[in-house]
C-alpha cells in the first residue's frame, strides 16, 4: 500500500468524526508522500536546517546523512526517525574563532515537520485551471477560488467579442420569448383538461422582473377564462337545441301513437261500410265520406312519422356536432400545444447559448439559468484508494487531501436528458 493510500485509508477511518476534528488530526495522519517537502532542523546547529524533496523512491537525501526513507512515515513517525538517526552522525561545525570542531547532536534537538505538501490540481469550468499548493485545511471552495471560480467560457477574456450589455439584453430578450411560450403552454394543458386556473408561478430562475411575468401570466389567464367561457355557450346552445328535439320526439311519437290509432279505427269503419254498401243498406255517398276520413287520417300519419324522422335526424346532428365540436377543440389545442413546445425548445436552444456568453467569470458570482433551469456546478474529488483512482461527488465545503484532482463541471436537468 503506498503512503497516499495509506493516508487515504486513514482518513477514511475518522469520517465519522466531525470536519473539525478531522481536520485537528490531518497532520498526525497523513503519511509523507514524493512530491512532499520535508524540513529537518537541528536546534544546536542552526545553519543546518535542510528542506528535502521526497523522492519516488520515498527517501531524502540529507548532507552528512545520506539518503534517508521517510515515505510512508506521520509527521510524527518522521520526528522520531530523524532523532533516531541525526545523533549517530557526526557534524562538524566551525567556531566563532574559525577552528573546526565536532557538534553533539541530541535527539531532543532535532525538529522534523512537512514543509509543503504535493500539489492538488482544479480542472473543467474554472477560470484557471491547473496545479496549486496544497494548504491544510484547505476545502473545494477555496481551491475553486484560488483557480479564478467558475467559468464556462475561461479564454474569453482574451478574445474579443460582442459587449456584454447587448448579450444581457438579448439573453433578457430570450427570456421573455420563453416566459410567454411557458404561460402559454400551461394555459393550453389547462385547457385541455378543462381547468379554469394554471399555475402562474413564473419558471424557475427568470430575471425578469415579477411584474413582466404577472402581466404575461394575467393575459393568459383571461385568454382561458374567455375560451373556456365561449366553448361552454356554444356547447350548450348545440345542447339546448338537442334538449329540445328529444321534447318534439316524444310529442311527434305521441302523435304518431294516436294518428296510428285513429287510422286503424277509420280502417275499421270503412270495411265495416263498405260491407253495409255491399248488402245495399248505406248509400255511395256515406263510403266516400269514410274512404276520405281514411285518406285525411292516413296523410296526417305520414306527415307526423316524417317529421318525426326529421326531428330524430336533427337530434343525431346535435350530438354528433357536440362530439365533433369537443374533438375540433381538442385537436386544434393539441396541435397549438405542439408547435408551442417546439418553440420552447427552440427558445431554450437559443437561451442556453445566450446564458453560456454571460457564465460569470469570478468566484462568488453564481451561474445564470438555462431555460427555467438553475445551473449547478458538479465537483468531484478524484483521489488514489488502495491504488486506484477513484472519483466521489463533493460539495463545496470538503476538504481535499494533497495530490487530488478537482474536477468542476456545470450541469442542470437539460443537458443530462441531452447526454442519456
Amino acid at each position: 500500500m503506498t503512503s497516499h493510500n495509506r493516508f487515504s485509508v486513514a482518513v477514511l477511518a475518522v469520517l465519522g468524526t466531525t470536519p473539525l476534528a478531522l481536520a485537528a488530526d490531518i497532520s498526525t495522519l497523513y503519511r509523507i508522500s514524493p512530491g512532499d517537502t520535508v524540513e529537518i532542523g537541528i536546534a544546536s546547529i542552526t545553519d543546518r536546517t535542510q528542506r528535502a524533496v521526497v523522492q519516488v523512491d520515498g527517501t531524502i537525501v540529507l548532507p552528512e546523512v545520506g539518503a534517508v526513507s521517510v515515505g510512508g512515515l506521520t509527521r510524527p513517525e518522521l520526528q522520531s526517525r530523524m532523532q533516531t538517526i541525526l545523533p549517530t552522525k557526526i557534524f562538524h561545525v566551525r567556531a566563532p574563532d574559525g577552528r573546526e570542531q565536532m557538534a553533539v547532536v541530541r535527539p531532543s534537538d532535532v525538529t522534523a515537520t512537512i514543509a509543503e505538501y504535493r500539489p492538488i490540481y482544479v480542472t473543467g469550468d474554472v477560470l484557471n485551471p491547473g496545479q496549486q499548493a496544497y494548504r491544510p485545511l484547505m476545502t473545494v471552495r477555496q481551491a475553486i477560488a484560488v483557480a479564478g471560480g467558475f467559468s464556462l467560457l475561461r479564454a474569453r477574456t482574451n478574445q474579443a467579442g460582442p459587449d456584454p450589455t447587448d448579450l444581457r439584453r438579448d439573453y433578457e430578450m430570450i427570456w421573455g420569448e420563453y416566459t410567454r411560450d411557458y404561460f402559454h403552454s400551461a394555459r393550453l394543458r389547462a385547457e385541455l383538461d378543462k381547468q379554469e386556473n394554471f399555475d402562474t408561478q413564473p419558471p424557475q430562475g427568470s430575471p425578469l422582473a415579477p411584474a413582466l411575468a404577472a402581466g404575461v401570466a394575467k393575459v393568459e389567464a383571461e385568454a382561458l377564462k374567455l375560451s373556456l367561457d365561449n366553448f361552454k355557450q356554444e356547447q350548450s346552445f348545440i345542447e339546448k337545441g338537442a334538449k329540445d328535439a328529444t321534447a318534439q320526439i316524444e310529442t311527434l311519437t305521441k302523435r304518431a301513437q294516436d294518428e296510428a290509432a285513429g287510422v286503424k279505427a277509420d280502417e275499421d269503419d270503412l270495411q265495416q261500410v263498405t260491407k253495409a254498401f255491399k248488402a245495399g243498406n248505406l248509400t255511395n255517398n256515406r263510403l266516400a265520406d269514410v274512404r276520405r276520413a281514411v285518406l285525411l287520417s292516413s296523410s296526417r300519419a305520414l306527415e307526423t312519422s316524417v317529421e318525426l324522422m326529421r326531428t330524430q335526424r336533427q337530434q343525431e346532428d346535435f350530438v354528433r356536432q357536440i362530439e365533433r365540436n369537443e374533438n375540433q377543440r381538442r385537436i386544434g389545442l393539441l396541435n397549438e400545444l405542439r408547435d408551442t413546445e417546439i418553440r420552447l425548445a427552440d427558445i431554450g436552444t437559443r437561451l442556453r447559448a445566450a446564458s453560456q456568453k454571460l457564465q460569470p467569470l469570478g468566484a462568488t458570482a453564481a451561474p445564470l439559468s438555462i431555460a427555467g433551469e438553475t445551473v449547478r456546478a458538479q465537483m468531484t474529488i478524484v483521489r488514489n484508494v488502495d491504488g486506484q483512482w477513484r472519483k466521489q461527488a463533493s460539495d463545496e465545503d470538503a476538504e481535499v487531501a494533497p495530490g487530488d484532482t478537482i474536477e468542476v463541471r456545470f450541469s442542470n436537468e437539460m443537458e443530462s436528458a441531452a447526454a442519456q
